[in-house]
Formats: C-alpha cells, structure tokens, sequence
C-alpha cells in the first residue's frame, strides 16, 4: 500500500493566487531583496501602536470590570468573576486594537519602492485618513468578529491563570 503524501499548507498570495513564499530563508531573502534590510522593519510602528491599544485594553478593563464587580455586586473573588472580567477586556481589547490592526496590516502589505519605501501610505495617520475617506469608519473594523473571537478565549485562558498564579503565591487581589 502506497504512503499518502503529506502536503504542507503554503500561504497564497490574496492578489494573484500563486504562493508567496517557500520557507522562512526564501521570506527572508524575498523582503531583503524588495526592501533592503529596512524591509524587514516594514509596519513595525503600526505594530507597535497596535500593542499598546491591545494591552492597555486588556489590563485596563479586566482591573476596572473586576473591582466594579467586586464592589457593587454579591459577587466573591472567585473564577465567576474573573470570567466576566476577562471576557469584557477581550471585548474592550478587540474594540481598540481592531482599527490598528487594520491598518498595520494594510502598511505592512502595500507595494514598496525600490528603496523599500510604501508606495501607498506615508504613515499610520495616512492610512488611517485613507481609509477612513475612502471606505468609511467602519472599514476599520473589517475582521472584528474574529479578531474578539481570537481574543477572548485567549484573555479568559490568561486572566485565569494569572488569579490562580496570584492566589497560589498568596498575592490578594486588591
């Protein structure tokens, strides 16, 4: 009997269907030889902005949901409670970074000079004019869904690890 060959799943190019790249050294090698060296920063910046909208939604609403809900409601301190709270900072997170990510996105994959410079936006507030003139608002929530639905699952996975870890070492909540 014959083995199946296994196939490896290669990432297409949304444009023109063909693969984009054949590993990690030929990705290497096709930013270097398209963008020099500085290609391989490309979006970085959006990147950056992106993290920071995320991560200041998470940890800031997971400690504002948490301490609502320990102080106005018969909630205890317990997994019920780090769930709600987990689950609205992922909401929160999601609601903040999608747009960034929209947009790093968008950088990251525009055509580039022959210094590797992009072609289409100067900066992220260029993209996010652009988009916001050209599609509306709401363009920047393309993906939204999954985005929460990626996000939620892991900020409820990791909020309660981190009350347990706490708890363990005998840290108290507030």
């Amino acid at each position: 009997m014959a083995q199946a060959q296994q196939v490896r799943p290669v990432r297409l190019c949304g444009q023109c269907g063909r693969a984009r790249v054949r590993g990690v050294y030929h990705a290497f090698l096709t930013i270097v030889s398209k963008g020099g060296i500085r290609g391989l920063w490309a979006g970085w910046v959006p990147n950056v902005q992106r993290a920071a909208l995320v991560n200041m939604g998470d940890l800031t609403t997971y400690d504002t949901v948490k301490h609502f809900l320990l102080r106005n409601t018969s909630l205890k301190d317990n997994s019920f409670c780090h769930s709600i709270s987990s689950i609205c900072s992922g909401l929160v997170a999601a609601t903040l970074g999608t747009p960034a990510d929209v947009i790093k996105t968008r950088i990251m994959n525009q055509p580039r000079d022959k210094h590797g410079r992009g072609i289409l936006y100067k900066s992220s507030t260029d993209c996010f004019i652009q988009a916001v003139r050209g599609e509306g608002f709401m363009s920047l929530y393309k993906g939204f869904i999954p985005t929460w639905m990626r996000m939620a699952p892991w900020s409820l996975v990791f909020w309660l690890t981190y009350e347990q870890i706490r708890r363990f070492v005998g840290v108290s909540s507030f």
